[in-house]
């Protein structure tokens, strides 16, 4: 009889975008971007194992192969050349349509996770191809920590660290398409241009008010005619004294800098007592270990 093998088990930590702009649509139809992302401590639990025939991806009403992490677990078995079954389990916290990448935290995670399982069998740079081709943020996903990504997001460099921030997380009712908002940007658009040394600057420096002076998203204005409560939370975070607040990525999540954990907590008590639900109280995370 054939033993049951247990799974491994992960956190997949969701990313805000501390700033975001847009240059123009690359020949491949994507967009040229330069982003500053980084790690939170909002997460996912991620558990695989290998088991049966066939990859199964569990995830609720996201189970299936649209999931991000089933094509991740395909193209891992492709690339080293194995068969056999590989069993995901995925457990939600990190809301959908929100410009958290929650899908592709989870497909970094599962990727993190087989190479664990099948004994290393792939370096970190091949890894991190693979992770490219699953989608623009996988290959963030699975670094984390604060990084500088350029091309359609997957070209990734280091910046500083950035200082731990308490952050207050709110996602509006309404979600936003990803497509649908470059769609609008298009129409609407134009695109910035963020400087790297000030970034450099502002998180070597480990201050929360440089970094909320320079937060930035070209794609807030195409997502707030969308979603208008996104503009209602953005103010709502600073008339509480948020240093700063932004949408992260295509939208809908919002995210304001705190002054400390007891500002973070007093600040979402506020929102929730303002009728919003989805409110957590999170902070920035140095990888995507933790």
């Amino acid at each position: 009889m054939q033993m049951e093998q247990s799974f491994l088990t992960t956190f997949a930590y969701a990313k805000i975008n501390l700033a975001l702009a847009i240059h123009g649509i690359r020949e491949d139809g994507y967009h040229e971007l330069q982003s500053v992302m980084q790690s939170i401590t909002l997460h996912d639990l991620v558990r695989v194992r290998r088991r049966g025939e066939k990859v199964v991806c569990r995830c609720g009403a996201l189970s299936g192969s649209g999931n991000l992490a089933y094509k991740a677990a395909v193209l891992f078995q492709e690339q080293c050349g194995q068969s056999g079954g590989v069993e995901i389990e995925i457990e939600k916290q990190i809301p959908v349509q929100a410009g958290l990448a929650g899908g592709s935290t989870d497909a970094a995670a599962t990727l993190r996770l087989l190479n664990q399982l099948y004994g290393d069998p792939l370096d970190k740079e091949v890894l991190l191809a693979l992770a490219g081709r699953c989608g623009a943020d996988v290959a963030f996903c699975l670094r984390g920590g604060t990084m500088w990504a350029t091309g359609r997001g997957e070209r990734l460099e280091l910046l500083p660290t950035a200082p731990q921030m308490e952050l207050v997380l709110i996602k509006p009712f309404a979600g936003v398409n990803t497509r649908e908002a470059y769609r609008q940007f298009d129409l609407v658009g134009q695109g910035g241009h963020l400087t790297r040394s000030d970034w450099e600057k502002a998180l070597s420096q480990g201050s929360p008010q440089q970094i909320a002076r320079l937060l930035y998203n070209d794609l807030e204005p195409a997502s707030i005619p969308m979603v208008p409560q996104i503009l209602e939370i953005k103010q709502h975070l600073l008339e509480a004294e948020c240093y700063g607040a932004l949408m992260s990525g295509s939208g809908s999540c919002v995210f304001g800098i705190a002054h400390g954990k007891q500002h973070a907590l007093e600040v979402a008590g506020q929102l929730r007592k303002k009728g919003f639900n989805n409110v957590w109280v999170t902070r920035t995370v140095a990888n995507a270990r933790g």
